[in-house]
């Protein structure tokens, strides 16, 4: 049995061993997917990848993408740990502790100081009792039924999105001090988010006022058999904005109702506000809760505020495995 780091060509077996234990007819991966993500085309760097073989065969899994964070008064790389896998003749005998705690140990000797998951029910409490993993928010899902979504007017403050460019480099700066823990969400990252994943694709827009950029949304359309989902994978301005967010969640719905969805679900964690204006427009929360688990890889300055879930702003964009 050997426990080592990712080497090129590893993608392909890394691939078959997740068909093989998490095979998905919705949100199925693919290598193009794989790519995207965990090589340096993502702005962030490459991803910190760890595999278990036995005689010659790939039999574990578990991975960490990179996410700039903006934590307080500076920007740090954290990381989003996805993928844990092994295969079934070798679960229940503690090959995922070695395999997670090589790759902690890399976070740890790469500067990563903090690293988020979104765990399914097996995995979670595996990373809290073997990994340390701390629970930091237990997610309800938003929802919106059918009759609730309506078509407003069409808005001449609203502009499709076919390249973040610099003004959003200039949202991002002038809207950062207004969130202490969230995603750095500059031009590089934007693109890479949203429109140069290569397996999806998302409708973004913007909202101007007197041409100045004020805020967007990310929108995703997803089938599960005979249902069509409109989720809100993203959305930014202002804090208080209400006048932008209220535009952006307007035109939202707008799209849906033009692409007929049979409901809109979100999953968002950290602004008031925004919750406000769901509730204003018929939106409810429906459970199960979806835990967003947090690991503080070391001592870091911020380590208490961090684990504070009411620092943080949170989105579905903020996951690229299952968004």
């Amino acid at each position: 049995m050997k426990i080592r780091s990712y080497t090129k060509g590893d993608e392909k077996e890394i691939m078959e061993l997740d068909a093989r234990e998490l095979p998905s007819r919705w949100n199925p991966r693919t290598l193009e997917n794989w790519y995207w993500k965990f090589t340096e085309n993502n702005p962030a760097g490459h991803s910190f990848i760890w595999v278990a073989e036995h005689n010659d065969r790939l039999i574990g899994h578990f991975a960490a993408v990179p996410f700039r964070l903006k934590v307080f008064d500076e920007e740090v790389t954290a990381s989003h740990t996805i993928g844990a896998l092994v295969d079934k003749k070798y679960q229940n005998r503690g090959l995922l502790k070695f395999v997670g705690e090589n790759l902690m140990g890399d976070l740890v000797r790469n500067n990563i100081p903090y690293t988020w998951g979104f765990p399914n029910k097996l995995a979670h409490r595996f990373e809290n009792l073997i990994l340390k993993y701390n629970d930091l928010v237990n997610f309800d899902l938003w929802k919106l039924e059918k009759e609730n979504i309506k078509k407003c007017a069409p808005d001449p403050c609203i502009r499709r999105v076919t390249e973040f460019d610099g003004t959003f480099d200039y949202l991002w700066k002038g809207c950062a001090p207004d969130y202490e823990i969230a995603v750095v969400r500059n031009k590089i990252y934007l693109n890479w988010r949203y429109l140069q994943r290569p397996d999806w694709k998302y409708f973004p827009f913007a909202f101007y006022d007197n041409n100045i950029l004020k805020g967007y949304v990310v929108l995703k359309l997803y089938r599960e058999e005979e249902i069509l989902r409109g989720h809100i994978i993203d959305i930014f301005a202002r804090r208080d904005d209400e006048k932008t967010f209220s535009h952006l969640i307007d035109q939202g719905l707008s799209f849906f109702n033009d692409q007929a969805v049979d409901e809109v679900t979100v999953l968002l964690w950290g602004s008031p506000l925004i919750e406000k204006l769901f509730v204003e427009r018929g939106f409810f929360k429906t459970p199960p809760g979806i835990p967003l688990i947090l690991r503080v890889n070391f001592d870091h300055k911020y380590k208490d505020q961090v684990l504070d879930k009411s620092n943080w702003y949170f989105t579905m964009g903020d996951s690229t495995e299952i968004y």
